[in-house]
């Protein structure tokens, strides 16, 4: 039976897809703990802390307030990073390993580091 996988161990291209899945899932958790960081803030509070926090707080908050202040081009960059990096795993994973493990190993570090970190 022969081998069905792209790559084989300890070649320079088998390292670059073990770097893009760790990058892509490293992106995964990023976007996913923005999502939830940024989407928290309050617009008040981020321009209360602008006017008179601080002048730590002030600084920081005088560069979050334009991000979040468009917020549903905000959520809609977060998600469709997220849904990116989520989607171009398998892709990566399939040439390493069969395609139903690809599937599962994906879906299993989306959620250990995307979704519940």
């Amino acid at each position: 039976m022969a081998n069905s996988f792209q790559y084989e161990c300890c070649q320079t291209e088998f390292f670059i897809h073990i770097l893009v899945i760790v990058l892509l899932v490293a992106f995964a958790g990023m976007m996913s703990g923005l999502t939830l960081g940024l989407m928290s803030l309050s617009l008040v509070d981020l321009e209360v802390l602008a006017k008179s926090g601080t002048p730590k707080d002030k600084k920081y908050a005088a560069k979050i307030l334009p991000v979040v202040k468009n917020q549903h081009l905000l959520l809609c960059t977060l998600l469709i990073c997220n849904a990116a990096a989520m989607e171009a795993l398998p892709i990566f994973l399939d040439g390493l390993i069969t395609a139903w493990g690809a599937i599962l190993i994906s879906v299993t570090l989306i959620l250990l580091f995307g979704e519940l970190s």
